[in-house]
């Protein structure tokens, strides 16, 4: 199993969740960063932006 993880954070700062992808390294690779970080920071800082706006 490969995965990558990134944090969705209050508007305190706190980490409430996360978005994560994983699967098997046939399909994610050895290093499943290179490819799949851009999209799950991008949407973990919308999801944390979607926070701040409501909060």
């Amino acid at each position: 199993m490969a995965s990558v993880s990134a944090g969705v954070r209050a508007p305190s700062g706190k980490v409430v969740a996360a978005v994560s992808v994983s699967g098997p390294l046939e399909r994610m690779t050895r290093q499943p960063g290179r490819m799949h970080a851009p999209a799950v920071l991008a949407a973990a800082e919308r999801l944390s932006e979607s926070l701040r706006r409501s909060a």
